[in-house]
């Protein structure tokens, strides 16, 4: 059994990185790391220093904040906890949650302006300082253990998980320019402050979400800006590397919790997340803290975790519609495994429906919301069901959404879905982001320990593990994402990386007992949790043949580490370099005036805009906007109706949205050259964006 785990092992690594072969036969040309000029005068280095000193001050503020509050509701609530991990690890996430929840309040009244938001901050620092300089009480805690001490085999884990944690700190610092963090993650809490209040974007699909998240980053906005707001989901990596310490040292003793950390936080996509202002990491930090108190509920049968767990749900659910999944895993798990300790249906019943009933009442404001403006609570899922406006979606946008889903992964067939783990480990361009070989090499090992890994509880009677739970956690939850409920993006993955973290470092202890050839095995898990790094991103494409281009065909990864962060360039060309029509928006925002409304041939660019705008494929325009030359006339008469007065348009949208090859600019009757030479005034140009005004005079039509 040994030699075959060791096998399997270096099997996996050595296929997975087939790649690195060629790379070092010089076959693939130079290896791209830097991004940008390499002027190492820096002569940009005082407005970057100026630059993350804010971001990192704002985000350092907001986090001890919202740890702050935490705490200050875990001993309202008398909370107890057993160590400084868990006790900060459940304060952030429930202060996190509980700010944004305060942030949903003050957009209903009106009230969510920057000023508001920073003095509500101020508020909880003065009132949480003032509270820890009384003479405190002596108070439930039950330990007074603060960090266990660190083993020398363990500094090598901290190590690599602590040179992870950089890079993603390092990207954070650079200006945000991924898609759907300036598409809507942070283009939405923009006109939230702008206004003060909730607004209904109509002809964005994605306005109606649960945007929990969105407005924490509102936070960051007011405090610091954009930066501030992607160092929001970066702190929750160490957060969520907390959670996973405390799950290995709890209930996957003798592997090492060290390792477990260093094997989340060294997780391509999980470092990528953490450079950006996506949710997905933010969605698995809620994740993790809830399986962690349901655990620790099973364990103590305190009432405190099960409102820890269903509050963490909750908010998992105010952030990704995704959170349904988990929710009902984490609902029928814990009625079959309250069942099977106790024997008494009721109180299993009743427990799994008071995590379900509560967790649900925190995202059920967002719910209301939906539901009011579309007939659909989870719009616009669901829409078979439910149905909506047909000026907001309709089955022409559904079916766009599905063959943006249907491109991830392989068909569902039974072959298919039996080889996927394999198949996703080792052609991650087909799912939109990257594991890295490690889960695939170590997970299936921890087998050897389930059987072996029974914990009593209560009357001694043996009971389910709390490892074998875990394990049943990840298998729930791939199936369900491997259904065709789900979508085969890899980012919908990292919910469960925390437990994979969790596994495969039992699987590298059982190993290493069993080969007895632990300083061979260490060396081999630190050279693959090193190339997980982002320097070593292009040893991770399977499929690619060159590196013309630059940026790499593998998505939701760190390809080269941005110089603009230590002032080789600034910040302005950096955005100009990665945002095609930043400039164009920036000269936009001059001249427009206040009653402007854009017709948009570009996407990922909203939050440096207007949120006066409507995209081509937005179902209320589309119909004028694919019309064909010659239809003119009745394109004209649409955009008149919807209030149109400006287009701007991105020169490669075209060719980036995969339009056929016959098709042009010349295809259609609102940008061929004719229609623009007749009714358009040109505001702005550049080698990538076009901004028009259309000439609406008595001629018109």
């Amino acid at each position: 059994m040994a030699l075959v785990g060791a096998a399997w092992v270096v099997l996996v690594a050595a296929f997975y990185y087939r790649q690195l072969w060629r790379v070092i036969a010089g076959g693939l040309g130079p290896w791209p790391v830097l991004d940008g000029p390499r002027d190492f005068s820096l002569p940009y280095l005082g407005e970057a220093i100026r630059s993350a000193a804010g971001s990192l001050l704002g985000a350092v503020v907001l986090t001890g904040a919202a740890i702050a509050a935490g705490l200050s509701i875990a001993r309202f609530a008398r909370w107890q906890f057993e160590g400084a991990a868990e006790r900060i690890a459940v304060a952030a996430s429930v202060g996190i949650g509980s700010l944004a929840c305060l942030g949903f309040v003050l957009a209903v009244v009106g009230a969510y302006r920057p000023w508001v938001l920073r003095a509500v901050i101020a508020v909880v620092l003065v009132v949480s300082v003032a509270s820890w300089l009384r003479v405190r009480v002596p108070g439930p805690e039950t330990s007074t253990t603060v960090w266990p001490d660190v083993a020398r085999a363990g500094r090598i884990w901290v190590g690599v998980a602590a040179l992870a944690l950089l890079f993603s700190l390092y990207g954070a610092l650079a200006p945000v320019v991924d898609y759907d963090a300036l598409w809507f993650h942070l283009h939405f809490p923009k006109v939230f402050l702008e206004h003060g209040r909730f607004v209904d974007l109509r002809h964005e699909y994605v306005s109606l979400y649960p945007m929990l998240w969105e407005l924490w980053f509102g936070y960051g906005l007011a405090l610091g800006g954009a930066n501030t707001a992607a160092l929001l989901q970066c702190a929750t990596l160490p957060l969520t590397a907390l959670v996973v310490f405390e799950l290995t040292r709890r209930y996957a003793p003798p592997a090492s919790p060290w390792l477990a950390a260093a094997l989340f936080v060294t997780v391509p996509t999980i470092i990528w997340e953490g450079t950006t202002a996506y949710v997905d990491l933010a969605f698995t930090f809620h994740v993790s803290v809830a399986v962690f108190a349901l655990l620790r509920h099973r364990e103590t049968r305190r009432v405190q975790w099960l409102v820890v767990a269903a509050l963490d749900l909750g908010f998992a659910l105010a952030t990704k519609h995704v959170g349904l999944i988990v929710l009902a895993i984490a609902c029928v798990g814990t009625l079959i495994i309250r069942w099977h300790d106790d024997r008494r249906l009721l109180p299993a019943l009743r427990t799994a429906t008071t995590l379900g009933v509560m967790s649900l009442l925190v995202v059920l404001p967002w719910y209301v919301r939906a539901w009011l403006a579309t007939g659909n609570p989870v719009f616009p899922e669901l829409y078979g069901l439910f149905g909506g406006p047909p000026d907001r979606w309709d089955e022409v946008a559904r079916a766009g959404l599905e063959r943006f889903f249907a491109q991830f992964g392989r068909p569902r067939t039974p072959v298919n879905q039996l080889t996927l783990p394999w198949d996703m480990t080792m052609h991650e361009e087909r799912y939109g982001g990257a594991l890295g070989p490690l889960f695939l090499a170590l997970v299936p090992l921890a087998a050897l320990r389930l059987r072996r890994g029974t914990r009593n509880i209560g009357d001694g009677a043996p009971r389910v593990s709390a490892l074998t739970a875990l394990t049943i956690f990840v298998i729930a939850y791939m199936a369900l994402w491997a259904s065709p409920i789900a979508s085969f993006q890899m980012r919908w993955v990292l919910a469960v990386t925390p437990v994979l973290a969790v596994l495969a470092a039992v699987g590298y202890e059982q190993l290493a007992t069993v080969l007895r050839a632990r300083v061979a095995l260490t060396v081999l898990v630190v050279a693959l949790l090193i190339l997980n790094l982002p320097p070593y991103t292009p040893a991770h494409e399977h499929e690619r043949r060159d590196w013309a281009g630059g940026s790499g065909w593998l998505t939701h990864v760190v390809h080269r580490m941005p110089l603009v962060v230590i002032g080789a360039e600034s910040r302005d060309a950096y955005l100009q370099r990665m945002v095609p029509t930043y400039a164009a928006w920036r000269a936009a925002n001059r001249m427009l005036p206040p009653n402007a409304m854009v017709l948009t041939w570009s996407g990922g660019d909203h939050y440096f805009g207007t949120a006066s705008r409507i995209w081509v494929f937005s179902p209320a325009v589309r119909d004028a906007a694919a019309a064909p030359t010659g239809q003119e006339r009745r394109a004209f008469d649409a955009l008149r109706r919807l209030g149109i007065t400006h287009i701007l348009i991105d020169k490669r949208f075209l060719q980036a949205n995969r339009y056929g090859p016959g098709i042009t600019w010349e295809s259609y009757a609102l940008t061929n050259a004719r229609t623009a030479a007749e009714r358009y005034e040109t505001m702005y140009e550049d080698e990538r964006a076009l901004l028009y005004r259309i000439r609406w005079d008595s001629a018109m039509p």
